[in-house]
C-alpha cells in the first residue's frame, strides 16, 4: 500500500532549550523551534498541522520515527476529515505500525479517503478488494477503485488496471487496453511501468519494435531505481 506524504519537513536547525517558546512543547521537541511550532498548532486543533506532524513522525523527518505518535496525529486529523491522514492511517493499520494490524480498519479509512476523491486511497482500496484483505474479495470492486484513481492519471492505479485487463479479472481481457494503460502509467513516471514499456519496445508487443525507444525507457526506469532496468542499460550499451 502507498503512503501519502504531501508535506515533507526539511531537516531543522536547533535552538536553545531555555527560550520561552519551548515551554509548551513536548520534551523531545523543545530544541527545535519549527517542530515545536508545528506541535503547538496541532494541539490547537489545526487539522493540517496534525497531519503534517503525523507525516514527520512516520518518516522521521525533523523528529525520531515513532509510529505510535504518527498514528495519534493521523487519527486526530482523520477524524476531522483530512483525506490524506485518513489514507495514511489506513496504511498504518494495514502494516500494524503504531496500531494493531487490522485490515478491516485499513479498509474503513481507505474508503473514507477514497470516497473524498483521493487517488492514492482509491488505489489502496482497489488493492484490498483485489486481494480480499479486510473485505470480501471482488475483482469488480477492485477494478472500480483502480479506475477511479486511473482517471486521475495515478501511475500505480493505471498499472494495476492494466494487470486486470491482461488477466481478464473484473473486465474482459484486452491486451491492447492493457498496453495502453501501461504506457500511460510509464508516462506518469511509475518505475515498474517504465520497465514494462521498455520491454514492450524491445519485443514489439502492441507497439512498433524500437530498441532506441526501449533504451530510453530503460534509462528512465533505471534512474528511478529499477534494478532490472539498470542491468538492461549496461547490456544494451555494451552491445552497441
Amino acid at each position: 500500500m502507498l503512503r501519502y506524504a504531501g508535506f515533507v519537513l526539511l531537516p531543522l536547525s536547533f535552538f536553545a532549550v531555555s527560550t520561552a517558546w519551548a515551554e509548551d512543547c513536548s520534551l523531545p521537541l523543545r530544541g527545535n523551534r519549527q517542530m515545536c511550532s508545528l506541535e503547538q498548532k496541532a494541539r490547537a486543533g489545526i487539522t493540517d498541522s496534525q497531519y503534517d506532524l503525523g507525516v514527520a513522525y512516520e518518516i522521521g523527518n525533523g523528529v525520531d520515527k515513532n509510529c505510535n505518535l504518527a498514528a495519534h496525529w493521523y487519527g486526530l486529523a482523520a477524524n476531522h476529515g483530512n483525506q490524506f491522514a485518513q489514507n495514511n492511517l489506513g496504511v498504518l493499520y494495514a502494516k500494524g505500525c503504531g496500531v494493531p494490524k487490522d485490515d478491516a480498519q485499513a479498509v474503513k479509512w481507505y474508503m473514507r479517503s477514497a470516497s473524498a476523491g483521493f487517488a492514492v486511497a482509491q488505489n489502496n482500496l482497489g488493492f484490498m478488494y483485489a486481494h480480499g484483505r479486510g473485505v470480501k474479495q471482488s475483482d469488480d470492486a477492485a477494478v472500480h477503485w483502480y479506475r477511479e484513481a486511473a482517471n486521475q492519471r495515478f501511475g500505480p492505479a493505471l498499472a494495476n488496471l492494466a494487470g486486470h485487463y491482461m488477466t481478464g479479472k473484473g473486465v474482459p481481457a484486452d491486451e491492447a487496453e492493457a498496453a495502453r494503460l501501461e504506457i500511460l502509467a510509464a508516462e506518469q513516471g511509475y518505475p515498474p511501468s517504465e520497465l514494462a514499456v521498455a520491454k514492450m519496445y524491445m519485443r514489439g508487443w502492441h507497439i512498433k519494435k524500437d530498441p532506441a525507444a526501449a533504451l530510453t525507457w530503460y534509462h528512465r526506469a533505471a534512474e528511478h531505481g529499477e534494478p532490472d532496468a539498470k542491468l538492461a542499460v549496461v547490456e544494451m550499451e555494451r552491445g552497441k
